[in-house]
């Protein structure tokens, strides 16, 4: 008789909770059903990836993510809803963002089983291993029950090695203030090992800048190098850049470099060096060559003349790559008389002359378009029919008759008289004017052609 009370008593309190629990969820969003609980997770292939040294092909995969649904046993024809917690109560839908939301270290390089260590996903090395995985999408407005399919594809975050090791990442979905839990994620196992094959694939260099020839200025040098995704693949190490002249005077000269990323890069991602270097005459403002009294001489050159970028890299196995571009730096030569009197055009006699003036300058693109005074200009005057060289002018202070003057205006001038010519003819001819100049290696180079002058 005493157990038939007790059996009687509980099922009164039984009977009184359900009443009260069947209110409160009456009660909750107007009595709409509600869809509590967790996101759900289904794994639909690859859960794990290791990666050995630097690169390698990526890992692909995909799970899905269902969100909670309303419990068979609400019969409510209001619209299903989920609870929210204050921010956004009863919502009809939910969103969620999607990623690594946790990450430990559970192995160490060896593999070897290590005390977990719990890793802040916004550090360095957090942020390094939660990159490495690719979610699409990576977000999502979920419905009651709605299932999302997220495709995964998991990269080599390339750590450097005193991070290898094995490590626990939790894929999952959180959508704050909707009230639904986060779940047990996708758990995915990431394991880094060094590299288990020798890398005897060189970089790749190409030197892309300077593009062509240059007007003398601040020469800008640009270098583009890679490590080709070979396996084994190490990636892009160090890169550097020297420039030489052809005959020697400038050997080997560094060029410093300014890297569009830091170094080691992945296999496969091109690195973009920038720097420049400055021929001795190309700098902006005053300096070797911007006066008479600084004028380049042949005991003390211009930087004009041919040159050779030479670039290296390395890759992390100590496999060097090798590039180079070979360009000249010139003058800019501009005729501004290039004449002779009319008689002598078409008859005249050994006094007849052909007058030459021409401005040298160095670029007003890379540098400031400045005159250049340079003692080691040679002018030779050649016979257009047969390329003859029938006189030659350098540099002096008498008469232009016979030397090349730099005058005050200031500009460069010369006259070549038909008697003085070799042979000296007694009629006319066509002939051309060539300035030279001796470059840095102390060599005649041609730096400016006059339009044919007849006299």
């Amino acid at each position: 008789m005493k157990n038939k009370w007790v059996l009687m008593f509980l099922g009164a309190v039984f009977m009184a909770v359900s009443a009260n629990t069947d209110a409160l969820a009456v009660g909750k969003c107007d009595g709409a059903d509600i869809a509590n609980g967790p996101f759900l997770y289904t794994a639909l292939g690859a859960t794990q990836a290791t990666f050995n040294g630097s690169g390698g092909a990526p890992v692909s995969t995909s799970f899905n993510i269902t969100a909670p649904s309303v419990d068979s046993r609400q019969q409510s024809e209001l619209p299903d809803l989920f609870p929210g917690e204050g921010q956004v109560p009863c919502a009809a839908t939910a969103y969620a963002t999607i990623g690594a939301l946790e990450i430990q270290k559970v192995g160490d390089a060896t593999g070897s089983p290590i005390d977990p260590v719990g890793i802040d996903p916004s550090s360095t090395l957090g942020l390094s291993i939660a990159g490495a995985f690719a979610l699409t999408p990576n977000s999502k407005l979920f419905g009651i029950g709605e299932t999302a399919n997220i495709a995964v594809e998991v990269s080599n975050p390339n750590l450097s090695a005193a991070d290898y090791g094995d490590y626990e990442i939790k894929l999952a979905a959180q959508a704050p203030g909707y009230g639904i839990g986060v779940g047990s994620g996708l758990q995915f196992s990431l394991s880094l090992r060094a590299s288990t094959a020798t890398d005897t694939t060189p970089p790749v260099v190409t030197v892309t800048k300077p593009a062509s020839d240059e007007i003398l200025g601040v020469i800008p040098v640009e270098i583009q190098a890679y490590d080709p995704v070979t396996l084994p693949a190490s990636g892009l190490a160090a890169m550097s850049a020297t420039v030489s002249s052809a005959g020697g005077a400038v050997s080997n000269l560094s060029i410093p470099l300014s890297l569009n990323q830091t170094l080691p890069a992945t296999a496969g991602v091109t690195v973009t060096g920038t720097g420049s270097f400055t021929p001795t005459g190309g700098a902006v403002g005053t300096g070797p060559g911007t006066t008479d009294t600084q004028a380049f001489t042949s005991s003390s050159r211009s930087g004009i003349g041919s040159y050779t970028i030479n670039a290296q890299t390395q890759d992390g196995a100590g496999n060097t790559g090798y590039g180079s571009k070979s360009f000249k730096v010139n003058y800019s030569v501009a005729f501004t008389k290039e004449s002779s009197t009319r008689p002598c055009q078409s008859g005249g006699n050994d006094t007849c002359t052909g007058q030459f003036q021409f401005s040298v300058n160095r670029s007003n693109v890379i540098s400031d378009g400045a005159f250049m005074y340079d003692h080691t200009v040679v002018v030779k005057l050649v016979r257009t029919s047969d390329n003859t060289e029938m006189a030659t002018h350098s540099y002096g202070t008498t008469s232009i008759l016979s030397v090349v003057q730099i005058d005050s205006s200031p500009i460069y001038q010369t006259n070549f008289k038909r008697s003085t010519l070799t042979g000296a003819p007694t009629g006319p001819a066509s002939y051309r004017a060539e300035v030279y100049f001796l470059d840095v290696d102390n060599t005649l180079v041609l730096q400016g052609t006059s339009a044919n002058v007849t006299f």
